[in-house]
This record gives C-alpha cells, structure tokens and sequence, in this order.
C-alpha cells in the first residue's frame, strides 16, 4: 500500500471520477435489490418451505445482518490495504452467488446458509466505495460525491423492491416458458433472474481504476477537523439514533410488501412496482433533502443543528408511522414512502454530524462503526421486532399493521430520549 500527499499527484479527471461513482452507485442498487428481493416472496416461500413470520424475518434480517456485521469492519480494514476495486469485484461475485443458492434452497437452512453469503459478499461494498470515492475527488468536492453514493443506497431500498416486482411480472409472464426452469416455483425462478445477471455485473467493475490513496489528513488549517470536548458524550447518541432508523427503516421495508399483500389484497408484482416507485422518491428524496436541511440547521444553530433536525425528523415519523395501521390503501400507500423520506433526513443528518464531530484520522473508522451498528441493530432486529410484535403483542388475527406501527413509534420515541445529552453536549 502506498499512501502519497494528497496534493503530489492530480485526481483522475473528472469524466473518470464520475464513471467511479455512477458503477458504485449501480453497484449499490444491485446490492439492494440481491438484498431486499426476499420481502416481496415472503408467503410463497413460507409455503413450500413450510417457515413462519419469525423464521422468515431472520432470513430477512438476522442472518444477512449477523456476518455482515461481523465481516464489515475488518474488510473495511482490508479495503485501506488492497485494491478496493477488486474487492468489490469479489463482493459482487460472492453475493450473486449466495442469490443463486437461495434460487435452489431446499430447506430453511440452506436458505439460511445462502443468505449468509449474501451478507458476506454485501459487507465489503460500503467501506470500499466510499473509500475509492475519497481518493477520486478533492475535498471541496468529495462531499458532493459521497453524498451521491449515498443516495444510490437510499434509492437503492426502494429501487429493490421496484426492480423484484418488474422480475416478478416477467416470470410470471413465462420468462422460463419452455425451458427445464419452467416448473420451478415463480420465487425459485425471480431469484434465479436476479441473481445471474447480477454476477454478470462484476465485469462492469473492470471499467473502475483504482486511484492513488492520498494521505488526508491535515493538521492545521481549513480542512482540520477537532473532536470536540467529550466526543462519545456528545456523539455517541447520534450513532444510535442512525442505527434506529436503520433498525425501523429494515422493519418496515421487509414487511410492508407482506401488509399490502395479505390486508388489501394488491398483487405482489403490483406492490413491487408501485411501492418501490414511492419508495425510490421518498427515501432518495428525503436524503438530499436531509443533507440540505442539515447544512442550513448548522448555519443556523451552529454545531447542536445537525443533531437537533435528527431529533426533529426522528420525532415527524411517529404521524407516518401511525398511518401504516390505517384500513385505507391510499393511507397506507401514502404513509410508507411520507415514513422514508423522514426517517432519510435522520440519516442523512445524523452521518453528517458524526463526520463533523469526528477528526479527520479517524472518519473511516466512525463510519465502519455506524455500518456496523446500522447493520447489527437494524437489519438484525428490526424485521423479527414487527414479528414478535405481531406474534405476542397483537396477536396472528391483528394483522401486520398494528405490530410495523407500534415497532416504528417505541424505536423512535425512545432514540429521540437518548439523543437529548448529545443535543445538550454541542454549543451553537
């Protein structure tokens, strides 16, 4: 590894920067839709497979989130190492691969298995993207860069289930028809769909050259960046707060689809379509608007505004939140998206204070926790929440809406109570 000043060499030009962020962030999508593809197969696959609402949610979310955190910071380690374009080639190799297993799982603990790989071939994308596009781009305008990545990823949980859904049609069209795969099972044959072109895309990757890494950090002058007096007092909240919205974000998506489905009756292929439309506007809407919000809060309020429009967001989903349980389609139609955009400003805001609160040495790693956390607490917890909610609190005859509504509004008021000392920590 040769790390260089960032000012000895020049940055790849901008043509190539931008190609860099526009893979990563297809890459992204990819990931998303590898991931998320399971909420929209839920009871078919509990149907052949003979799985329950509890089993189905550690397959959405435990066993992807729990080698996924596990593996995310030492590859992210990795990454500050070796070639984080190759990488990623592998990731994306990795998980294609574990989608394909799923396609042919003849068990809940093959499917288990699969899913793992899946987990471990995602966990390395995040660390390595945002580390190519640091060295691709000078620091007045990585910012801008970052911000795009991220918002592939925001567009990436709605774009998923968008792109499922338009699979779903397709086979259920008979994409297979004629074919030794025409009488597999529809979700056999949409993961089988995903999956193989999803491996295809690792060649894209070739077009990515690896930049030259750049030593940063800078002790004195305008890209300094002090801790501030107490820094885990003050900032600690605001990583559990991102993880919470994490957390309720992987609970409402992964059954959301399920409520449409079994409560309104709309087809499946149809709630692909529709939800993952609102939820590409909402969610991707709601994090560059955050970003936005976020800088005009700390012109405002100084150094506590990025932290307090967190709180602010956190405590405007609980209206959206309640609306999930609603009898109304419309309602609920629109309530899911109105809930994803809110919950974007959360996270965009709550990301942008802890880079601000974090020295410059030390950002990659703030970020390898917050991936961590994100994904321990969030997709490892918040699908089997609305689960147990459902199964224990409400009961199998309430329906899902009651269990997605109350998981979002506990979650939300409690992180809000938590992110008060960081609120009383920053001076404007």
């Amino acid at each position: 590894m040769t790390i260089i000043p960032r000012d000895a060499a020049p940055y790849p030009s901008p043509a190539r920067a931008w190609t860099t962020v526009l893979v990563l962030f297809l890459t992204a999508v990819l990931a998303y839709t590898d991931r998320q593809v399971l909420s929209l197969l839920v009871d078919p696959i509990k149907a052949e497979l003979g799985i329950d609402d509890t089993g189905m949610s550690l397959l959405l979310g435990t066993a992807f989130a729990v080698i996924y955190g596990i593996a995310g910071i030492p590859l992210g380690i990795l990454a500050d190492r070796r070639s984080r374009r190759n990488l990623i080639l592998a990731g994306v190799a990795i998980w294609s691969l574990g989608t394909l297993g799923c396609a042919v799982a003849p068990s809940f603990g093959w499917l288990f298995a699969a899913r793992i790989v899946v987990g471990l071939g995602e966990a390395v994308l995040s660390p390595a993207a945002i580390s190519l596009i640091s060295d691709s781009f000078a620091p007045n305008r990585r910012g801008t860069a970052v911000g795009v990545y991220f918002t592939g990823i925001a567009i990436g949980v709605g774009g998923s289930i968008m792109i499922g859904g338009a699979v779903l049609d397709i086979v259920g069209r008979g994409l297979f028809a004629g074919t030794s795969l025409a009488d597999w099972s529809p979700w056999r044959q949409v993961l089988l769909a995903i999956g193989a072109p999803s491996l295809l895309w690792a060649l894209a990757l070739l077009v990515v050259r690896e930049p030259v890494r750049r030593d940063d950090v800078v002790a004195d002058g305008p890209d300094a960046v002090a801790a501030p007096t107490g820094l885990w007092t003050g900032i600690a909240p605001v990583f559990l707060i991102v993880a919470v919205a994490s957390m309720v974000d992987n609970a409402v998506g992964a059954w959301a689809p399920s409520l449409l489905i079994r409560q309104f009756g709309v087809d499946p292929a149809t709630v692909g379509v529709q939800l993952g439309l609102l939820l590409v506007l909402g969610y991707g809407g709601g994090m560059l608007a955050g970003g936005m919000l976020a800088d005009r809060f700390a012109q405002w309020r100084g150094a506590r505004g990025k932290i307090e429009l967190c709180g602010l967001a956190a405590i405007a989903t609980l209206p959206a939140a309640m609306l999930i349980n609603s009898a109304s389609l419309s309602a609920v139609m629109t309530a899911i998206p109105v809930y994803f955009a809110l919950s974007a400003v959360v996270t965009a805001s709550g990301l942008s204070a802890i880079l601000d609160a974090t020295p410059n040495r030390r950002r990659g790693r703030a970020m390898a926790i917050s991936f961590f956390l994100n994904v321990a607490i969030g997709a490892g917890i918040g699908p089997t929440l609305v689960a147990l909610a459902g199964q224990h609190v409400f009961g199998a005859g309430a329906g899902l809406g009651p269990a997605i509504s109350l998981t979002v509004i506990a979650s939300y008021l409690l992180a809000t109570l938590a992110l008060l000392p960081a609120i009383r920590a920053r001076r404007p």
